[in-house]
C-alpha cells in the first residue's frame, strides 16, 4: 500500500469510529474517543507543523563551527 492509500484508510477508519463515539443512551464512549484521538494524532494536518529532527551529521557540523 502506498502512503496515500494508508492515509485514506486511516481517514475512513476515523469516520467510522466517529459514528460509534456515543452509545444508545447518548453517553460518550471513552474507548472509542481514545481511538479517535489516536487516529487524529497520526493523521497529517495542514495546520500541524512537521518538526525535522537534526541528523548527527548536522550536529557535528554545528559543533565544528
Amino acid at each position: 500500500m502506498t502512503n496515500n492509500e494508508l492515509l485514506a484508510l486511516l481517514a475512513r477508519a476515523r469516520q467510522v469510529m466517529d459514528r460509534y463515539i456515543f452509545d444508545d443512551a447518548q453517553v460518550m464512549r471513552d474507548d472509542v474517543a481514545q481511538l479517535c484521538m489516536a487516529l487524529d494524532e497520526v493523521m497529517p494536518s495542514d495546520d500541524r507543523i512537521t518538526i525535522k529532527a537534526p541528523s548527527l551529521l548536522e550536529r557535528a557540523e554545528e559543533a565544528a563551527a
